[in-house]
Formats: structure tokens, sequence, C-alpha cells
């Protein structure tokens, strides 16, 4: 690999979230809208990434630094030549990245049949970020594949009527064909996706449930004996890095448990012992 390789960069393009388990067994590469993109087993159009996981380890090779980062489903490599600080084994670190063949010989429409990993990563921007951070993306990965997964199964059973309106918008008739036939997708193999994506947010929720509840605790002991609004609540703690979904979901389950109370609509407070 050339250090001009992680010079050339596409014009800009939305970036994709997919768990890297997901982009390590991707190899269908597609010429569309005038650039190549990856296509990904739940049918992520993926020219430019946006990926926050741990860093495992990092070596460096004359101008270009390799870096084995991982998520909850899997560790692969990214590389740069930038000048990025900081970056030490067990932090957290944000980038982007563009995606390209790994083998120049199939960089074109249809199937990679390359041996090996498909995907060479470039990293364009990257940085040291704190734990929510890898939380949050996480949390909206999940959901994105949920979304990819559910009109796939939609459209295995549309068949041959015409895609979604919000299928369209991802990828034409004729990328999502190649996408299916590539990978073989059923019913069993979206199955095993999706099992992957939900075990991701389950391992994230377990290990920060506790932590979450007590973040929300605290703030309405810190009201005193006054009652906080709900809408306020949510603010502050989006401010300290939770997702409104995630308080929203923390606040309704510390009620069932009598851990706090609503005194009239809208307002909250914790339950005195």
């Amino acid at each position: 690999m050339q250090n001009q390789n992680l010079k050339s960069a596409p014009a800009p393009a939305p970036t994709c979230r997919v768990f890297f388990d997901e982009l390590l067994k991707s190899d269908c590469f597609v010429e569309e809208h005038g650039g190549i993109h990856l296509i990904t087993p739940t049918c992520a159009r993926c020219n430019k990434l946006f990926g926050v996981g741990e860093i495992k380890e990092v070596e460096k090779r004359g101008n270009i630094t390799k870096i084995k980062i991982s998520d909850p489903t899997a560790t692969f490599d990214i590389y740069t030549d930038k000048a990025l600080l900081d970056l030490k084994p067990k932090k957290n670190m944000a980038f982007v990245a563009y995606l390209r063949p790994r083998l120049r010989a199939h960089a074109h429409a249809g199937k990679n049949k390359g041996k090996g990993k498909a995907v060479l990563t470039l990293v364009e921007e990257a940085g040291v970020v704190d734990e929510n951070v890898r939380t949050n993306w996480i949390i909206n990965t999940g959901r994105r594949t949920m979304e990819r997964i559910e009109l796939l199964r939609k459209n295995l059973s549309l068949e041959k009527k015409p895609l979604p309106k919000k299928q369209e918008k991802v990828f034409s008739e004729s990328t999502l064909k190649e996408a299916l036939e590539h990978y073989a997708i059923d019913d069993d193999k979206l199955d095993f996706w999706e099992n992957m994506a939900i075990n991701a947010v389950k391992g994230v929720w377990q290990h920060y449930s506790k932590t979450t509840d007590e973040m929300v605790l605290e703030v309405l002991d810190e009201s005193g004996k006054s009652s906080v609004e709900r809408i306020k609540l949510t603010e502050e703690l989006k401010k300290r890095g939770l997702m409104e979904e995630w308080v929203e979901e923390v606040i309704d389950e510390l009620i069932v448990e009598g851990r706090c109370y609503e005194p009239e609509v809208g307002m909250l407070k914790v339950v005195e012992e």
C-alpha cells in the first residue's frame, strides 16, 4: 500500500454506520452515482464510514499508522497517514474513513472475488472520544441496522413490486438486486444480522444501565424536595452524553420500580426512603 492511496479522496458522500463484523463480511462493490460503493450484507451503501471503537493496537509503518479497533461485534484494521495524537490501547476513537476495494483489479461494478479481506479502510479524520460517544454510536448503528433489515424483509415479501419510498433513497433497484444475489440474502441471514445488532446493543445496555439509573436519580436528588420537569431532566442528561430515547426508557423503568414518580403530568420527583 502506497502513501498516495491514503491521500486520494472521492467527492463528499454521506457517511454510513455499520457494525465492524458486517463490514468485514462485505465484499460487493458497485459503481453508482459516479463512484465506487460498498454494499454490505444488510444493504448499507457505503462510500464513507463513520465508526467508533476501542483501540486495541497501534503500529507505525513509516508514514502510515495501522490501528486495530473494535466494537462489540469484531476487531478490524484501519489505516491513516494523518498525525493523530494520544492514540493508545483501551482508548475510544471516533473516525471517518473512506472505503476502498483492497484489490485494484476488482474495483468495478460486480463481485469482488479476491481472497482475504475485501475492504481497505482509509481514515480521513479521527480523534479520541469518551465512552458516551462510543455508547451512542453502538445504539444508533444498531437502530440503523434494524431499519435496513426491516426494509429487506419487506422487499423479500414484496418480490417484484416497487421498492418502498424510503428504500429508493438508499439504493437503486439494480443495486438491490445485485446485493440480494451476491449475498444470497434470505430470512435466515437477516436473522443472523438482526441477532448481531440486538446483542451489541444489549451488551451496552446491561453494562451502563446501572450508571444511567444513578445519573437520573442524581439530577432528581439535586432538586431537593422540588419536582423536576421531565423535559428539563431529559435536556440535562443529554448534556451529559445520554440519548433522549435512552433517558425516557430509564425514567419509565425507575417509575415502574417505584424509585421516582410523577406528582403531576410532566413532572418527576424521587421517592423518599
